[in-house]
């Protein structure tokens, strides 16, 4: 099977209900697994691991602007719980898949670097039972 390749420049981001998709440098939802350890006392020593619960997140750089400071700045100070969707290529296809859920925000933290590009990372965590999920458009 043929991999298809392409480069990130057209991606649909929403945050409580608004386009955002300009405010962001580098957006993605990397989940990861906590790894439990489950070994029991053996002669053989052998390690057990199991895979334990799963934490799902949006993460990404964002640009340091008046109006993504208007927008997440409160949400993030007031630990607002909001709707976020990601569509990768979404802008141009609409039939590509789209990850939402309910958000918070767990970093904020506006730094630059004489020279550089005003952007700084940002992290969404789930914030209900639903998780981040995926559907296909029809």
């Amino acid at each position: 099977m043929a991999f298809t390749k392409d480069i990130a420049l057209h991606h649909l981001i929403t945050a409580d209900g608004e386009d955002v998709s300009n405010a962001f440098r580098s957006f993605g939802q990397p989940s990861t697994k906590a790894v439990q350890d489950a070994s029991g006392f053996s002669a053989s020593g052998s390690d057990e691991q199991l895979v334990g619960a799963k934490t799902q997140t949006f993460e990404g750089e964002m640009f340091n602007t008046p109006e993504s400071f208007a927008l997440f700045k409160p949400l993030f100070d007031d630990g607002t719980i909001f709707p976020m969707t990601w569509q990768p290529e979404g802008l141009v296809d609409p039939s590509r898949e789209v990850y939402y859920g309910n958000v918070q925000m767990t970093a904020w933290g506006a730094t630059v670097t004489r020279g550089d590009v005003e952007a700084f990372p940002v992290t969404f965590i789930a914030a209900d039972a639903d998780g981040i999920q995926t559907y296909i458009p029809t």
